[in-house]
């Protein structure tokens, strides 16, 4: 009988201790994805400063180098989204997927901007416009999260 009851309080204490351990995972999916969802946003708006600014900071030009920061980043929320694509049926991980194809097409469209060397009112609108969309749809991943999706 003592056996018995030895082997139901471990098996509580284990089953806690992995509602514990998914909790945490769970919470850990919250703060990562609304870090990466803040990261992408920001960074798009770093983007749509430099692009108003004709990639020029002060009196030199903006390097390649210098946008690897962008590259970095779409390549650290793409990572972050493969390792969290377990969640790909909560509303949040879709809006995030979504963010980071907004975010890639304004990094392409601002990098193609920057390499053409000239202004263009009518590119720089639609880099801002995309930039627009990356911050709406950053929104929306927040939101999703705030509303537990």
């Amino acid at each position: 009988m003592r056996a018995g009851a030895g082997r139901r309080a471990w098996l509580t204490l284990l089953l806690i201790s992995l509602i514990f351990a998914g909790g945490c995972y769970s919470s850990d999916y919250s703060r990562q994805t609304a870090a990466t969802a803040t990261m992408l946003r920001d960074l798009a708006a770093k983007l749509g400063d430099y692009c108003r600014a004709g990639f020029k900071a002060g009196n030199r030009e903006i390097s390649s180098e210098e946008m690897g920061e962008f590259y970095y980043g779409l390549n650290k929320a793409r990572s972050y989204a493969a390792q969290a694509s377990s969640h790909s049926s909560r509303q949040s991980y879709r809006d995030l997927i979504r963010l980071l194809d907004d975010y890639r097409q304004m990094l392409n469209a601002a990098d193609r901007y920057r390499l053409a060397g000239k202004p263009d009112p009518q590119r720089l609108r639609d880099i801002l416009d995309r930039q627009s969309r990356v911050k709406a749809q950053a929104q929306s991943v927040l939101e999703d999260l705030r509303n537990r999706d």
